[in-house]
């Protein structure tokens, strides 16, 4: 019972990570467009990388569902 509430929280997590990475992607793509300089200020670059780093783990470990 407590491990599929668990695995449920993570998966919410995996979700939410790829969307943020797929925000900022967005983001730099306009702003290579625009020919504009990309500005990440320290909690969304911290925010950034811990998305990226939860992927590769989940993709590396595995979903278990």
């Amino acid at each position: 019972m407590m491990v599929d509430i668990l695995n449920k929280v993570f998966l919410f997590l995996l979700i939410l990570s790829i969307l943020n990475v797929i925000r900022n992607t967005f983001f730099l793509l306009r702003s290579y467009i625009d020919k504009e300089r990309f500005k990440l200020n320290k909690p969304s670059l911290l925010i950034l990388g811990m998305s990226i780093s939860y992927i590769i783990l989940t993709l590396v470990d595995g979903i278990k569902i």
